[in-house]
């Protein structure tokens, strides 16, 4: 450090600030801009002002620069709100085309079958253990739904009450292995009962039981109940055949069934509490 002071550059240093020193303290003394002692403080000043200017323009752009970042920074928020808003929007959306849906089905249902008596249900609960699609609804006793009911989506049959509380029931549906139904092959009109084992129910499909080995129902043919028994209406759709087998224990057939709803999809299902029997 010592050095540094003793040297030639230190010397240097101190100069030029002398000699800035004094132009500025003659500069503001003589005010006459012809004088020839303003224009030599003019010639070394000059250049410190250049260089004084091109620091103080670094630093305007460096902090229109910040002020520019932190706009955009705002107008991002922004954004991102909007965006929020947005979805909410979507789901707000989506919410209403299902409520619209269900109106629809609802009126479809009135309109086909004004025998009728029925109340909407929303699927309020699912046990993820249970393999077959059962299912709990938000109507109960107090709503009339009894054991036994038909709960339906449009004209589809989804499955049946099986337990009932006040406000509550559970259903299973139709691929349950302990739910069967009177029904019938729609363009052969044969009989028999949907009923499911457990192979099938965990692949989401029951079948058409109880047919005879000479059975006429083939790949296409749509299963509906038939109202035998008046448990369930007639013609409640339970869904396509997509193969005829023989049974491998005695001498009938039967036919395996896709139901066209999958209970495991939905969230609302009407629950049929009466009707005229056929």
């Amino acid at each position: 450090m010592n050095n540094f002071f003793k040297s030639t550059t230190f010397k240097v240093l101190i100069t030029v600030a002398v000699v800035l020193l004094s132009a500025a303290v003659l500069a503001t003394v003589v005010s006459d801009s012809t004088s020839p002692i303003t224009k030599a403080v003019g010639i070394i000043t000059t250049p410190m002002q250049e260089v004084a200017s091109y620091f103080s323009a670094k630093f305007d752009d460096f902090s229109g620069g910040f002020i520019s970042s932190k706009s955009y920074q705002d107008r991002v928020a922004e954004l991102e709100g909007q965006v929020a808003e947005y979805q909410k929007m979507l789901v707000d959306y989506e919410k209403t085309k299902k409520q619209l849906a269900t109106y629809e089905e609802f009126l479809d249902i009135r309109e086909k079958n004004p025998d009728y008596t029925w109340v909407h249900a929303t699927i309020i609960g699912r046990d993820s253990a249970e393999l077959f699609g059962s299912f709990t609804i938000d109507q109960g006793t107090k709503d009339g739904v009894k054991i036994n009911d038909a709960v339906i989506l449009g004209e589809y049959l989804v499955g049946v009450v099986t337990e009932v509380n006040p406000t509550t029931a559970v259903v299973r549906s139709v691929f349950d292995p302990s739910v069967n139904v009177a029904a019938y092959e729609i363009r052969t009109g044969e009989l028999g009962y949907v009923s499911a084992d457990f192979k099938l129910s965990v692949g989401g499909k029951c079948q058409l039981a109880g047919l005879g080995t000479d059975t006429a129902i083939s790949q296409g043919g749509i299963v509906c109940t038939s109202g035998t028994g008046g448990i369930f209406p007639k013609d409640l759709i339970v869904g396509t055949v997509t193969e005829v087998k023989k049974s491998e224990t005695d001498l009938s057939a039967y036919a395996i069934i896709e139901p066209t709803v999958n209970s495991k999809e939905i969230h609302d299902c009407f629950v049929i509490t009466a009707f005229e029997e056929d």
